[in-house]
């Protein structure tokens, strides 16, 4: 299982995932609740995903338990200690295939700025058009 968070893609297997949110009531969490709190820890640090790889896979893992449709999150935070609302929040579902290569992308070159510019900036643009 592939899951874009920001630039960076992350790899699950079912049972990292159940780790991850292992110790966690979720059954009563909503997504939109997810979602608040991932505004809340990048408002903390806009660069979670690099910075705190644990607690960014527990998020994708949320978020993926909340609605399994979803692979892809991103959190816009204008600087770090900026109040959780000021973060910007997107999501969707990319394809396996494209997420597949993004993931070879970053193990060659140490870093996800493809995601950048094949998601969430042609995102943008399809919902511009």
């Amino acid at each position: 299982m592939l899951f874009l968070m920001n630039d960076w893609v992350m790899q699950f297997d079912q049972k990292a995932m159940v780790q991850d949110l292992m110790g966690h009531n979720i059954r009563t969490i909503t997504l939109p609740q997810v979602l608040v709190l991932g505004q809340e820890l990048y408002a903390g640090d806009p660069q979670l995903h690099l910075k705190q790889p644990v607690q960014a896979r527990k998020l994708a893992a949320l978020v993926m338990a909340k609605e399994p449709s979803l692979n892809a999150v991103l959190f816009v935070a204008p600087h770090a200690g900026c109040n959780p609302k000021d973060v910007t929040v997107r999501y969707c579902s990319v394809g396996y295939d494209l997420l597949a290569q993004l993931l070879k992308l970053q193990e060659m070159h140490k870093n996800g700025a493809w995601a950048n510019r094949e998601v969430w900036n042609k995102l943008g643009r399809q919902a511009s058009a």
